[in-house]
């Protein structure tokens, strides 16, 4: 009886042994295809991204221009129509509640009439001429109202045209009535494709302009109304479109403004330091939500949280960050190679045009706290620099407020009242 027990004691432990024989086989196989596939991965090269670009007509449609403007509703609200970046024009509500905002395309079917959903059939938008008062007429599923035109509120808006060498470029440019501050902003576009009609930008540009800053928000080259490629660009090409755009104000404007600085926003804070290497007519940077690193090293960062945000733990979020961001980067090879490596302190280091560098505690895509130590680094050796920085709590990468859902006002005030002391 007792060797029989014990018989079966050591066959139920051989069982046992061979079993976890086969599962360490299997799972040393499956570790050995995931560790090939990741090699692929890292070593095969991707395809290449195809950009189309859709180039809207650059010719301008003077039959639109009557309609430009601001309108007060009978609901006692204000709306702005302006050019799009596409064809016809743009209707727009500012608010600072996220649910309030209206950003609206009106697409042209007649002289008086547009459509806002794209099937050119119905109109939604009537624009009427009586008794020398324009009046406007919206009706949609989300918006109707009635509205006559105002025609000194806010700010006068002109659709604007200039060149980088062969390359033509478009924006719109907002001059308040009465100038206030006699200071002029050219905005500079983050990555991807946009243009005026993306709300983010448009809303902090009408923002400032409202504080009675002159502001010109261009349509980035390869978007909306301008030409050019985008993701084949370096950063000094994005410069160039930037300081073609302040020699249009400066020659065209100069009697309006005193003051002329640039505000970039994400991937356009580093370009505001390539402008700042030839720093003629600029008398001022700001640089919002833009890693103090390489942007070789911020697409690692990016990246290993949108691993982790996935689900998967830190330790392999690091190195899968590696395989992945250089697949990324190989998709669009070329404009990595012109910007890749671009270090924004080395150009920090050396200006005599005052920076201010907004951060975000909670941005994902740019390791503030590395970027903060690399400041703080070269303000070691560098201590007379004439650099600010101001990081906003509670808010990622666009800056949004937790209570409002949409851009936080005070981050908008603190870039006023810093402007106002240059």
């Amino acid at each position: 009886m007792l060797l029989r027990s014990l018989a079966k004691t050591v066959w139920r432990n051989y069982e046992k042994r061979i079993m976890l024989k086969k599962i360490l086989k299997i799972i040393s196989l499956l570790l050995g295809i995931s560790l090939m596939v990741l090699l692929g991965l890292y070593l095969i090269p991707p395809s290449q991204e195809k950009i189309a670009y859709n180039y809207s007509d650059l010719e301008h449609d003077t039959s639109i221009d009557s309609k430009v403007g601001w309108y007060l509703a009978n609901n006692g609200k204000e709306y702005q129509i302006t050019w799009g970046a596409k064809k016809g024009l743009q209707l727009n509500y500012f608010d600072s509640l996220r649910s309030n905002l209206k950003n609206i395309r009106l697409t042209k079917i007649s002289a008086n009439e547009f459509d806002t959903n794209g099937d050119l059939q119905n109109a939604e938008v009537n624009f009427d001429l009586a008794d020398s008062t324009l009046t406007i007429e919206v009706s949609t599923s989300k918006t109707n109202f009635t509205a006559i035109k105002k025609d000194s509120l806010h700010y006068k808006q002109e659709e604007i045209a200039y060149s980088n060498k062969d390359i033509k470029l478009a924006g719109l440019l907002m001059t308040p009535f009465g100038n206030i501050t006699s200071t002029a902003i050219i905005l500079i576009h983050g990555s991807g494709v946009s243009d005026r009609d993306n709300f983010w930008y448009m809303y902090q540009a009408d923002y400032l302009a409202r504080n009675g800053y002159m502001v010109l928000l261009p349509d980035k080259r390869g978007c909306g109304k301008s030409r050019g490629e985008w993701h084949t660009a370096s950063f000094d090409d994005f410069a160039n479109d930037i300081k073609s755009a302040q020699e249009y104000l400066v020659q065209n404007k100069a009697n309006e403004f005193e003051k002329l600085g640039v505000l970039g926003l994400s991937q356009g804070g580093w370009i505001s330091h390539v402008v700042n290497q030839d720093p003629e007519n600029l008398d001022f940077i700001v640089d919002v939500v833009s890693s103090a690193s390489t942007p070789n090293e911020q697409v690692k960062y990016e990246i290993r949280n949108d691993i982790k945000n996935s689900g998967v733990p830190e330790f392999l979020a690091k190195p899968l960050s590696v395989i992945f961001a250089k697949r990324a980067m190989g998709k669009r090879k070329i404009w990595w190679e012109k910007n890749g490596s671009f270090d924004p302190v080395l150009s920090m280091r050396e200006t005599k045009t005052p920076i201010l560098k907004i951060f975000a505690a909670e941005d994902e895509n740019v390791p503030v706290e590395n970027s903060i130590a690399l400041i703080n680094e070269m303000l070691s050796t560098h201590s007379n620099l004439p650099l600010t920085i101001n990081t906003f709590k509670d808010s990622g990468h666009a800056l949004i407020s937790p209570e409002s859902g949409w851009i936080r006002n005070d981050y908008l005030d603190y870039v006023i009242d810093w402007i106002s002391k240059q």
